[in-house]
């Protein structure tokens, strides 16, 4: 696991035959990087700097159903109020019958131009920066980005994502262009080729574009609305007019039967007029299109949508009642669930549904927020132990810990599985002194990790 890889801070000296082997610390990992925030979400974004944005109620029926909102932990939207640390778990772990899975996060790069005021700004090479780093730490191989044509804001950000992976030696981060039905310059059949024409001069050639096949193949363009905007025929004739030679993906599979369409997404699968309580997190819409691709034998990208709130958007015309709720991340692991079950075998990508209107600031999710906490012990004769006492252990990957002499730099112990909960110190080379031991709850992917309160832990000599 990337976790451990990552941390793995202590070795093995193996003794003479006969005797134990004893682990040797190295107290050189910053307690502060278990906690700190996720660097691509706005961390100013909380209710003493936009209080607008904030309340005690959000609606979740456009009907008028509502449920209370505590406005000093989250937004209106039900999204935590300060970025916490977020599982750095990949990706790829959610679905372990297909570990092949090109897994995209869905980006929509609106701040700073025509969405609500939260102080951030997308279109800068740091944010760009961050943003990327923060998906690649996540496991995703790549970014979707919701796009409305040349000269937008969207293609601001586009050129910087495409000059920043152009920087990275030997990169194999890729992106994918979106086109949105919300288009500058309307829907013409002329402007909708030119913003085409305009891909394949500026990104299609670009040797970190998403392509199928990966190696060789034609462009991948994906499309938001845009049937449901200009109809099927205009978009068979978009697709002779710009030469063809690109793969088409729309949303959903009921037009897999048409020639000119390569390939589908699948999308949110959010309810639209209340919570269905036998089936609250979903779950009949995300595998409704599996049939239908398996039929077609066309490739698709799948999705992942662990919560979804519409409240907070500058317009809430067609927001309002597009709600999912988290479950405390069961929503995300229980969908995950679903798919590892029934996912077809031309299902070969998988999409991250994140979209931005209701104003948070952050690319794929700021971090799902699981509601965890443990309390630990020491236990005679030499063993830590730790007991949940809150959220649910189905949201939580593992354990890892960690022990501080000073509270400012720990040595990472080990860790253990999320069914285990408790581990032997007496493998350790404690020197004698007072410690402070904890206990990391790290989440499943995109979910927030939680540290325990510090376990006061005497070593003596031996």
């Amino acid at each position: 696991m990337k976790i451990l890889r990552l941390h793995l801070h202590l070795w093995m000296a193996v003794s003479l035959a006969g005797q134990s082997a004893v682990a040797a610390l190295h107290f050189d990992v910053p307690l502060a990087s278990l906690t700190h925030h996720n660097t691509s979400a706005y961390d100013a974004y909380n209710q003493a700097s936009f209080p607008a944005n904030f309340g005690t109620a959000t609606w979740i029926n456009p009907d008028g159903e509502t449920m209370r909102v505590d406005p000093g932990k989250m937004d209106e939207s039900l999204n935590p109020v300060t970025p916490g640390h977020v599982s750095q778990m990949d990706v790829h772990t959610l679905i372990p019958s297909r570990p092949d899975l090109r897994w995209f996060a869905h980006a929509t790069p609106w701040f700073g131009s025509s969405h609500i005021n939260i102080g951030l700004n997308n279109n800068s090479s740091r944010y760009v920066a961050a943003m990327i780093t923060d998906m690649k730490n996540r496991g995703f191989n790549g970014v979707i980005i919701d796009w409305y044509g040349r000269g937008s804001w969207e293609d601001d950000v586009t050129l910087k994502v495409q000059s920043y992976l152009a920087g990275l030696a030997n990169n194999v981060f890729t992106y994918i262009i979106m086109l949105d039905h919300g288009v500058h310059g309307g829907r013409s059949l002329a402007n909708l080729q030119a913003q085409i024409e305009y891909c394949q001069r500026q990104y299609f050639n670009d040797p970190n574009y998403e392509r199928e096949p990966l190696t060789n193949g034609l462009p991948i363009l994906m499309f938001f609305g845009m049937r449901n905007s200009i109809g099927a025929s205009a978009m068979s004739s978009l697709k002779a007019r710009t030469g063809g030679r690109m793969i088409w993906v729309e949303q959903g599979a009921r037009y897999l039967s048409e020639s000119w369409e390569d390939e589908c997404f699948a999308w949110a699968g959010n309810f639209t007029r209340g919570v269905n309580s036998n089936d609250p997190f979903n779950l009949a819409a995300v595998t409704n299109i599996f049939p239908a691709l398996r039929e077609s034998g066309k490739k698709a990208f799948g999705a992942m949508c662990a919560h979804f709130n519409g409240t907070l958007t500058r317009s809430v015309r067609w927001s309002k009642g597009k709600y999912l709720p988290s479950g405390n991340g069961l929503c995300e692991v229980e969908r995950a669930a679903a798919i590892n079950c029934t996912i077809p075998p031309n299902m070969t990508r998988m999409q991250w549904v994140t979209w931005n209107d209701w104003e948070e600031g952050s690319e794929v999710e700021a971090g799902i927020e699981n509601g965890f906490s443990l309390r630990g012990k020491i236990e005679p004769p030499n063993r830590v132990s730790w007991t949940p006492i809150s959220g649910d252990e189905r949201t939580i990957d593992h354990y890892e810990i960690y022990a501080s002499s000073n509270g400012v730099t720990a040595a990472f112990l080990g860790s253990a599985p999320a069914s285990e909960h408790q581990m032997d110190l007496s493998g350790f080379h404690f020197a004698p002194g007072k410690y402070l031991l904890y206990v990391d709850a790290v989440g499943k992917p995109c979910i927030r990790d939680h540290l325990g309160p510090p376990i006061p832990y005497g070593a003596w000599s031996r």
